[in-house]
């Protein structure tokens, strides 16, 4: 099931990284909490999404530049130490009670700034940690335990904020980023500069843009993550909200909540492994398809366990569709524009659901956020179906 962890230097990697995003998880749910515990407004908390967002936009296509040109694994340990440094500011401040929205919008822009540099060089170490036969489950993996660390860490937010503090979970976050550190620095590979195949860093960039545009199926794949793919993203921002105010619930149901989504990301590493190359396109469309449709039937989930069973399958569903579009872009596009092509894939899979985190807050404040939700789901609906039929390589694609 699992042949890439065969390898010694992805195996650090993988548990590395397993353990920083599963602490980034616990940050992201604890500054939306803090968030809502000071304003109260729902709005605010798509705010904090789409603050993350505004450095990913000129500098995450720098940073796949930079991952095409410098060593990718030093690059790296850079952007780790200075995620660490971030987090620890971050619960310094919360624990000793010196903290304020603004204090928080900041540190969430410095935190998307590094991680808009990280990301691409994060995707494009890949291929040098594993063998080309094995760089597919490679790929699985790697977008298995992002999942799986992003609800995991969700879900122990709420029961962590609830005994330790917001403050001690910035803490614990920031401990986490020792271990990417480490097993980097324990990674015995050649550091050499990629092969970027362009002069000047503008040429650069233009050549990553170029390549993707030349691949419109890869291009249909991507739109359906961004949109569909990242429709519970954008909606966990409400998850405090939800909580409080539609399943009545403290902070200790919001980590049910996200710990259901948790348990359908590990089923999901089940399916994925099981997935043969051939059958990746009709597996992006089937989840695709039936991803809206959760969200749809979650919006009018006002009972816990209900809610909960939803999640369950939307974190499963959800966590298929972003292993199976990863894998296809990743074998679909060389080596030597890799980082580029993964900072834009990245740029819009962050970018995306935070700003519709954004609309939907503040939609949700005139209409409610269950009609929201629903709405949400009927939209991507949509979009799925009119994609497929517009596009139906998309759903044939190896």
């Amino acid at each position: 099931m699992a042949p890439a962890l065969r390898s010694r230097n992805f195996r650090l990697f993988w548990i590395g990284q397993s353990v920083s995003t599963m602490g980034t998880f616990l940050q992201v749910v604890a500054e939306s909490w803090l968030i809502y515990q000071l304003t109260g407004s729902t709005l605010w908390l798509g705010v904090l999404g789409v603050v993350g967002l505004l450095p990913v936009i000129p500098i995450a296509f720098l940073g796949g530049a930079l991952a095409d040109r410098v060593p990718r694994r030093k690059l790296i340990m850079v952007t780790q130490m200075g995620l660490l440094v971030q987090a620890a500011v971050f619960g310094v401040l919360v624990a000793t009670d010196n903290i304020s929205v603004w204090s928080i919008i900041v540190l969430d822009f410095v935190m998307g700034a590094f991680y808009a540099i990280d990301q691409p060089a994060r995707q494009a170490f890949l291929p040098e940690l594993v063998t080309e036969e094995d760089l597919p489950n490679a790929i699985a993996l790697n977008s298995a335990v992002f999942q799986i660390s992003r609800v995991l860490g969700q879900a122990a937010a709420g029961v962590l904020i609830a005994t330790i503090g917001a403050g001690g979970t910035m803490l614990l976050n920031a401990a986490t980023f020792l271990a990417p550190v480490v097993a980097l620095a324990l990674i015995r590979v050649q550091d050499v500069r990629a092969d970027s195949g362009a002069g000047s860093l503008g040429a650069a960039l233009s050549e990553g843009v170029v390549s993707l545009y030349r691949r419109p199926t890869l291009l249909g794949t991507i739109s359906l993550m961004v949109t569909v793919g990242g429709l519970p993203l954008a909606i966990s921002l409400m998850m405090p909200a939800f909580a409080e105010e539609v399943v009545g619930t403290d902070a200790l149901g919001l980590g049910l909540l996200l710990t259901a989504g948790a348990v359908g990301a590990v089923l999901s590493t089940v399916v994925v492994t099981r997935i043969h190359e051939g059958q990746r396109g009709r597996a992006v469309f089937l989840s695709s398809l039936l991803l809206p449709l959760t969200m749809i039937a979650f919006s009018s989930s006002g009972w816990l366990p209900v809610a909960c069973f939803i999640l369950l399958l939307a974190g499963l569903i959800q966590s298929v569709l972003h292993a199976e579009s990863t894998t296809l872009l990743q074998m679909g596009v060389p080596d030597r524009v890799r980082g580029r092509v993964m900072s834009l894939y990245g740029m819009l899979i962050i970018g995306v659901p935070k700003l519709s985190g954004m609309l939907i807050g503040g939609l949700a404040e005139s209409i409610g956020l269950p009609l929201t939700i629903a709405l949400s789901g009927v939209l991507g609906l949509l979009y799925v179906l009119g994609l497929h039929l517009l596009m139906p390589s998309v759903r044939r694609q190896a």
